[in-house]
């Protein structure tokens, strides 16, 4: 019995806070529905008794919105000001809103007055900034080109044709789309470095420098390993001195062909005289031939020694061991100390920017990829992007009756890590692609089983009634109610009411209204 009766007392008191919340919005029911007269819980936060509230009487939501809620701009608040806000009824008219019974123009605000920099009474959209920009045209009604403080007024007082629905939402919009869609069957792939595999040495030697582990990330040309460079730079020193000794040996070998070619020219200068032998003649020549064949020999000599020099220098340089190419070590083989011969493997290297995927498509579903195709491609964590088919090998498994297929994702912006071998789920299409009106799904408000949207519509929000097919990323095929070309809000679409206005923001902005839908 003590149980129902606290039951009881709950109700009462819940239903006490409501009917209150709803007088304090509304007022009496009929009594001054259109007074000035202010509620009865408005009266008790007149503290003095004057009949308005002042901003240092409102509280909670009034003085949240106080300055919206004052449409007369006189600071105070009357009953038809507070239950023109919450009702959404007609509010009293603003001082000068004499336009709207054809007495004259409307004048600027004074935050208006000061973005008219000509001061002709009217924004130009030169002259626009914030949302006054970027509703310029809705803003516009009379498409003069210029705005007047009665459709500035008629804007940000909120609502359509002239009936007040609160103050205007910020919303974040996108457009309905028609597109080539086209049934899709999932094929389970994965992802494949295209660079990996163990780093070697490319000369043997003891190890004197490991300069990472596993797990650790490098770039191409990073410092992986050093071997003991000792011996090297002796050969490379014993290899450049004997450079010397072969340049050296080449210039005296040059010297003396030189030598015998003026001795054998001389005799060639005395030949028709009395002293000129035949026979020294002879051997001179010959002694030429021998030592040009000398410095031949020797050229050959240093350009041997400056070979083996250079071999000296690149062993000396592979002495330290370096990533070829960017990525993470997986393994290491080799510690401080171990001997390496040429050929062992260092680390193993993996290159996890540069990725492909492969997926085993059946033979069949073949006919639906074509070179360059876009495919979709959907992560395990539901993550989607798409990739480009960049090769279909010509390898089928007999068993699976299945070809690899390998396609270049597009990773920009995804903002993950991956991994060699991670399953990733690739959308092949099945048969020819069809064009559909989408909407996105964020656009989509479900209430007692029924699906709408609110469409734009002369800058305020429409709710219209929608029926929807299958998802396609993450859009919605519309079957009935839009049209391509219309545009829907997408966020702050939540506690939109019907016909009020709206002020489109950027979508990259802060989220419309405060809030994330989903």
């Amino acid at each position: 019995m003590l149980r129902v009766d606290l039951n009881q007392n709950f109700k009462r008191t819940v239903f006490s806070c409501a009917a209150l919340s709803l007088l304090f919005l509304t007022g009496a029911p009929s009594a001054f529905a259109q007074s000035t007269e202010l509620s009865g819980i408005a009266k008790e936060r007149d503290a003095n008794g004057n009949g308005v509230l002042e901003r240092s009487e409102a509280g909670g939501p009034v003085a949240a919105n106080f300055d919206t809620i004052d449409t007369d701009k006189n600071g105070t608040l009357d009953g038809a000001e507070i239950r023109a806000f919450f009702q959404g009824g007609p509010g009293p008219a603003p001082a000068g809103a004499s336009a709207a019974d054809g007495d004259g123009p409307v004048e600027l605000s004074p935050q208006a007055k000061a973005l008219d920099a000509n001061s002709n009474g009217t924004l130009e959209k030169s002259e626009a900034r914030g949302p006054v920009a970027a509703n310029f045209e809705t803003i516009d009604k009379d498409g003069s080109g210029a705005l007047d403080g009665a459709e500035l007024q008629a804007f940000f007082g909120g609502g359509a044709s002239g009936r007040p629905s609160g103050p205007p939402a910020n919303v974040i919009v996108d457009a309905v789309t028609e597109e080539a869609i086209g049934e899709t069957t999932p094929v389970v792939g994965r992802f494949v470095a295209r660079q990996s595999g163990p780093i070697a040495a490319r000369i043997g030697g003891p190890v004197l420098e490991m300069n990472v582990d596993v797990g650790d990330r490098v770039a191409q040309g990073a410092l992986l390993a050093v071997l003991d460079k000792q011996r090297l730079e002796l050969e490379r020193e014993r290899y450049g001195a004997l450079v010397t000794q072969q340049a050296a040996n080449l210039a005296a070998a040059r010297a003396d062909l030189e030598k015998r070619q003026n001795e054998l020219k001389r005799l060639e200068a005395i030949r028709k005289s009395a002293a000129f032998s035949q026979a020294r003649y002879e051997d001179m020549v010959q002694d030429v031939a021998v030592q040009r064949g000398q410095v031949a020999e020797t050229r050959a000599q240093l350009v041997q020694a400056e070979t083996q020099s250079k071999q000296a220098e690149r062993d000396l340089m592979d002495a330290e061991i370096r990533a070829p190419f960017p990525g993470v070590v997986s393994a290491t083989h080799t510690e401080v100390g171990a001997y390496l011969s040429v050929g062992t493997a260092v680390v193993t290297l993996i290159n996890d920017i540069d990725l492909d995927i492969e997926a085993d498509v059946p033979t069949s579903r073949l006919s639906g990829l074509a070179a360059g195709s876009i495919v979709g491609v959907r992560l395990d964590d539901g993550t989607s992007t798409t990739a480009r088919l960049r090769a279909i090998i010509p390898n089928e498994n007999p068993r699976t009756r299945t070809q690899p297929v390998r396609f270049t994702p597009n990773l920009a912006g995804l903002g993950k890590t991956l991994a060699d071998n991670q399953s990733v789920t690739v959308l092949i299409p099945v048969g020819d692609a069809r064009t559909a009106v989408t909407v996105s799904k964020d656009a989509i408000i479900e209430r007692n089983g029924r699906m709408s949207v609110f469409v734009v519509r002369d800058g305020a929000a429409a709710p219209t009634a929608v029926t929807v097919g299958d998802g396609t990323g993450d859009r919605f095929i519309v079957r009935s109610g839009l049209k391509a070309g219309d545009t829907v809000v997408i966020r702050g679409n939540e506690d939109l009411r019907p016909g009020q206005r709206l002020i489109i923001i950027d979508r990259n902005a802060s989220p419309a209204n405060g809030r994330k839908k989903g």
